[in-house]
């Protein structure tokens, strides 16, 4: 993984397509940490965190826990012209991965969990904390709060059909069941009866009724106390915190031992200011980060582009841009960067994904090239030095 991401790469277009290719097919070498799985995970969002995002997500960190869009039961055992193993295949490079289920049906739930399990996912996530009208109209999602025994039985017939860890991501509350207490059952009652080990709490209630599902991510005060609660009446079990984490420094504030949580999950952040996950493994984990300029990265997405988009016809470049439009969040001329992407008259004149990308990098280059250059390496007491032109090493 990290041989071809930190290797020069002086190649004809051909190659570059040759070498995304290898990229995504061959095993990775670079191991994760496995006994820190969770410690910072980027939360399943839905039109967001697919293969392609997930793949952008590994350029800036090797250790966080990527996680799936939620993928319904009925999308795996009634699949449509798309089948189970398309729609599921993933990069090798994006382990440790988890694939968030959405249902309410037990046996069902189990052979879905299965084929999941077999596609080579690290872990299965039962989803009871999404509070969409799609959600409720099916009576999964954050509705089954409201009904812990069906969650116990959904939880205990997935964990005999797989072999890999089972986990339920869940609110504090749901409307007017928002006290303590109801959150302390369905917990109890889970983890008891399914024998559930860890569980991921959005630390806000969620209302099923009058907003809607971005609403539901601000409006809802955030209780963090409450999950810490939960830690300390539930000590045998494992516990990540969700909700409103913006900075490395607040993930590690709530991550102290004191608190004695597992794992922090951000979502927003992580696609509306990715960036900052540049610096994850090192902040979060202790161990180096994979360090790769936004110039790097852009090299590598062009690539990447240009190979799924061969391997697959109906990739647009919209969607590519999509996932890379706020790389330059916050920085100068950010809004110049994300015009170029959607540039559609130059795309087309373009040889393909990479040359465009290269057109991009080279028009944004002028106007902030320091921006470009500008590695997580940073993090390190260093003096700037200048690597060939192709990274620039900052003092903090």
């Amino acid at each position: 993984f990290f041989f071809f991401f930190s290797s020069r790469r002086r190649h004809t277009r051909c190659s570059g397509v040759s070498w995304a290719r290898r990229c995504v097919q061959e095993t990775d070498q670079t191991p994760f940490l496995t006994n820190a799985l969770h410690r910072f995970s980027i939360a399943p969002m839905m039109e967001i965190t697919n293969v392609h995002y997930r793949f952008f997500a590994r350029l800036l960190t090797r250790q966080a826990t990527l996680w799936t869009e939620m993928v319904h039961e009925n999308q795996i055992l009634n699949p449509g012209k798309v089948k189970p193993e398309q729609f599921l295949k993933f990069n090798p490079i994006e382990h440790p991965i988890v694939l968030q289920l959405g249902g309410n049906n037990p046996e069902r739930l189990a052979k879905a969990a299965q084929i999941c399990a077999n596609a080579g996912y690290d872990e299965i996530n039962l989803n009871c904390g999404c509070p969409s009208s799609r959600v409720q109209e099916g009576a999964f999602g954050a509705c089954l709060m409201k009904s812990p025994e069906k969650v116990a039985d959904c939880m205990s017939a997935i964990k005999k059909a797989v072999s890999v860890p089972v986990t339920v991501k869940c609110r504090l509350g749901v409307d007017e069941f928002d006290n303590y207490e109801f959150v302390h059952n369905f917990v109890d009652t889970v983890s008891k009866k399914s024998e559930v080990k860890h569980f991921i709490i959005h630390a806000r209630k969620a209302f099923l009724q009058g907003l809607n599902p971005s609403q539901n991510r601000d409006v809802p005060p955030l209780q963090y106390e409450k999950v810490l609660q939960l830690k300390k009446d539930f000590p045998y079990l494992d516990f990540s915190i969700n909700g409103g984490f913006k900075t490395i420094d607040q993930m590690k504030d709530i991550l102290k031992e004191e608190n004695g949580l597992i794992g922090c999950m951000v979502g927003r952040a992580c696609n509306e200011t990715p960036w900052f996950m540049c610096d994850v493994d090192r902040s979060i984990y202790g161990v180096k980060n994979p360090g790769l300029s936004r110039r790097e990265i852009l090299e590598i997405w062009g690539d990447y582009g240009e190979y799924a988009m061969n391997e697959n016809d109906f990739i647009a470049a919209a969607t590519l841009n999509k996932v890379i439009v706020n790389l330059f969040a916050g920085e100068k001329c950010s809004g110049k960067f994300r015009r170029l992407l959607g540039d559609v008259q130059y795309f087309r004149k373009s040889a393909g994904y990479a040359d465009f990308m290269q057109f991009v990098i080279n028009e944004y280059g002028a106007l902030n090239k320091d921006c470009l250059l500008y590695t997580s390496d940073a993090a390190d007491d260093l003096l700037c030095v200048d690597l060939g032109g192709r990274r620039i090493i900052k003092k903090k």
